[in-house]
């Protein structure tokens, strides 16, 4: 975790924001998570230049990848200081890895195999020695704990960088294998050992569902700036907007409490609350917003027509995903069922089919009416937005 101190704060205050739980996200995760924002357009690039059931597999096994590179460095700097000139170099580092990595990530099952798996495995190499450093002598609980892990975040990746040497279908073989130990390293390892500062995690993971949503918008953008003379298509622009504020306003909702959640946990359920709802099930919900994005890209491209298959299911599908993991995330958070968003996620599933048919202006149309009426719905039953529950997720 990086507290938000000022270079000239006392040795060790950093440490003590970190025990008491308090501390918010530095400048360091902002620049580091700007190569995330380019890896997420490096998918889309993938997915465009292979529109077909095995490009959106490369894209899904793409996006598992960068997530997990993600998730591992946002354990690090929650746990770890980087006020030190040594750590701050290490995260720079693997900010450069991961540009490499991103920089492939369109190749990444072709040419650019070999360099997206030997950048991967470059940011395991650098989390794990910086966790083993920045462990004290006297934390030997960390310290196996680390040990326990440390094979699952090593094998992943190699894995990936030996998949360069096959062809298809062994080597998205070889990437599956590689999600799943990555993906199945925390359940078997255990992450109790582990600290978790909950202001820093929840503000974390609501910046990075910013920096997708940014990533759609900045799509339709581009996708509206090459049709400035056709109306339809800048309005079909301004509803993917409209869509994409939906999902915002969806995950950060109305009221306040994960941070409090997070804070009432005791240190091991702690560890495994964010593991669960942060780690995993924050997932689903960058993919919904990253098919988002590409189906509403697509439909700008041919707005008058019908979307073909893929996209029209990354379009309505990748919405109805989105809402699908707030419900899921919503009920491993705090064990709360929420009936209006399973049923906009099953009312934007049943659009794919009439978006084969209908102009894609119509689709998005039809998805903003559904997004509007549940948000419509949830101002209705709590009308009162307090100061403090602005901008936090439930």
């Amino acid at each position: 975790m990086i507290s938000r101190v000022s270079e000239d704060s006392e040795p060790g205050s950093e440490a003590d924001a970190r025990d008491s739980g308090s501390g918010s996200v530095g400048n360091l995760e902002l620049f580091f998570d700007l190569v995330f924002v380019y890896a997420m357009s490096q998918l889309t690039e993938l997915l465009r230049d292979d529109v077909s059931w095995r490009g959106f597999g490369h894209g899904v096994l793409g996006l598992l990848a960068v997530w997990w590179a993600w998730a591992c460095y946002t354990w690090l700097t929650n746990t770890v200081t980087t006020t030190r000139v040594v750590s701050r170099c290490l995260v720079i580092a693997a900010m450069a890895a991961m540009l490499l990595a991103a920089s492939a990530l369109p190749t990444a099952f072709s040419t650019g195999a070999l360099v997206f798996g030997l950048a991967l495995l470059a940011i395991r190499v650098i989390h794990l020695v910086m966790f083993v450093v920045s462990a004290s002598d006297d934390d030997e609980h960390l310290r196996a704990g680390l040990l326990r892990l440390a094979p699952s975040l090593i094998i992943g990746p190699v894995l990936i960088a030996v998949a360069a040497a096959f062809s298809s279908p062994y080597r998205e073989l070889l990437w599956i294998g590689a999600a799943i130990i990555d993906f199945g390293g925390p359940l078997v390892a255990g992450v109790e050992v582990f600290r978790v500062v909950p202001s820093y995690f929840v503000e974390r993971h609501g910046n990075i569902i910013i920096i997708v949503l940014g990533e759609a918008v900045v799509g339709l953008g581009t996708g509206a700036s090459a049709h400035l003379q056709q109306p339809v298509v800048l309005a079909a622009a301004v509803l993917g907007v409209l869509i994409a504020a939906s999902l915002w306003w969806t995950y950060f909702g109305l009221t306040a409490g994960a941070e409090r959640r997070l804070k009432d946990a005791d240190g091991p359920e702690r560890a495994r609350l964010a593991r669960d709802a942060y780690s995993y099930l924050h997932l689903p919900l960058v993919a919904g917003v990253g098919f988002f994005g590409f189906g509403a890209s697509a439909a700008l491209e041919h707005v008058s027509d019908p979307l073909p298959l893929l996209p029209a299911i990354a379009l309505s599908g990748g919405v109805g995903l989105f809402y699908a993991a707030d419900v899921a995330y919503r009920w491993r958070d705090h064990h709360q069922l929420v009936p209006d968003r399973l049923l906009v996620a099953a009312a934007s599933l049943l659009i794919i089919p009439p978006a084969l048919t209908m102009p894609a202006w119509s689709v998005l149309t039809a998805l903003t009416a559904v997004g509007a009426l549940r948000l419509t719905w949830e101002l209705v039953r709590q009308p009162r937005i307090g100061p403090a529950a602005a901008g936090q997720v439930r």
